[in-house]
């Protein structure tokens, strides 16, 4: 009788664990600016990670309070972002970021985490001088996506 209440109790407490697991604030979708873009409001407060190209001169520090605001692109669309703590080293216009964390009211992705996407490879591209894409080169991308939804939305 002591064994089946103690291996009732041992199952039960599996059995919480498990179902408890899949309900973790850990648990992200990893998604693109433009997926998140068309599931919209779908998508509020649910935790994603997502990637992108850090929009050139976007980025906009508050040292004092530790805060980041900055917007990262996809191909035919940009998502707003907000991040509090310590940023990457590497953060600059034009770099891939890997951002995960939620989706607020606004359609603001408000990060927990930060990560710049693979820095070795853009340590190399600063030493050899190679340039990451300009602000000229992000507007030619804007209105290129802009005239693909005009034509879209005809």
């Amino acid at each position: 009788m002591k064994f089946a209440i103690a291996g009732t109790v041992l199952l039960s407490a599996f059995l919480y664990l498990f179902l408890t697991s899949f309900q973790s604030e850990n648990l992200a979708y990893f998604l693109t600016v433009d997926e998140i873009a068309a599931k919209g409001k779908e998508l509020n407060g649910r935790g994603i990670r997502v990637e992108g190209k850090l929009v050139p001169n976007s980025l906009k520090r508050n040292p004092e309070a530790m805060k980041l605001a900055f917007r990262i692109q996809g191909e035919k669309s940009t998502l707003p972002v907000q991040f509090t703590g310590v940023p990457p080293d590497l953060l600059e216009n034009g770099f891939p970021v890997i951002a995960e964390g939620k989706i607020d009211k606004e359609g603001v992705l408000v990060a927990k985490n930060l990560m710049v996407a693979c820095p070795s490879k853009f340590e190399e591209m600063k030493k050899a001088g190679t340039k990451v894409p300009g602000e000229a080169a992000h507007d030619a991308m804007v209105r290129t996506a802009k005239q693909k939804e005009a034509q879209a939305a005809n």
